[in-house]
């Protein structure tokens, strides 16, 4: 009888423990440079009795690059995925997840989360996309924004025909951007460019605005 009974104790098992992600699956990086790049690996264990296959991979967004060393894990091993977040693809604070979709019963999907505050070599002040409030059609107007380099040697440079001119005193750049809304139309809406010079490959600095025209109001959809 007892050897019966260890025999269906041992055909019955039930997987112990789970997959354990050290760290609760967060990887926080601080602040650093928007320009630079960052990368961590996460490490997934199989504290079962059973092998766990990993089905798909998914991110929030495209600048995340995740790898991973297996598509199934064995019992009491560990297996490693590596992500990273692209040079110049995150602004400010953010918080990007990845979803390991498995095929464990009562754990399919394991949250992993990449968060941090990626500080963009020129900052756009009052804000980069500015609401200008009510415009009245065919006045020009002008909107001066503070350019705030995180670090020396940035040298800036506008285009003639960009809609905006650059100044320069005590250190500080700024940018005085013109804006003429035509009629006919709810929304005001215009992008205005102005390109990083030094240090070399940044992307531009986008600056729009947005605004209503006087006297009509916008269509909802």
């Amino acid at each position: 009888l007892s050897q019966m009974i260890l025999g269906c104790l041992f055909c019955c098992r039930l997987p112990a423990g789970g997959l354990e992600v050290p760290g609760n699956g967060v990887a926080d990086f601080g602040a650093y440079p928007a320009a630079e790049s960052r990368e961590h690996t996460f490490r997934l264990v199989n504290a079962t009795g059973e092998t766990v296959k990993i089905r798909k991979i998914r991110s929030t967004c495209g600048c995340l690059i995740s790898q991973v060393s297996a598509s199934e894990l064995l019992p009491g091993k560990a297996l490693e995925i590596r992500t990273q977040v692209k040079a110049n693809s995150v602004s400010g604070k953010f918080s990007k997840t990845i979803y390991v979709e498995t095929d464990m019963a009562g754990r399919r999907f394991i949250r992993l989360e990449l968060k941090g505050t990626a500080q963009p070599l020129v900052e756009v002040k009052p804000s980069a996309h500015f609401y200008s409030g009510k415009l009245k059609a065919g006045r020009e107007y002008e909107f001066r924004f503070e350019l705030l380099p995180s670090q020396s040697g940035v040298e800036l440079s506008a285009a003639a025909d960009s809609g905006c001119r650059l100044e320069k005193s005590e250190g500080k750049w700024f940018a005085v951007c013109q804006l003429t809304p035509a009629d006919g139309t709810a929304i005001v809406e215009k992008e205005f460019r102005i390109d990083i010079v030094s240090p070399a490959g940044q992307p531009p600095i986008s600056i729009r605005i947005r605004g209503t025209l006087a006297g009509q109001e916008p269509i909802s959809r």
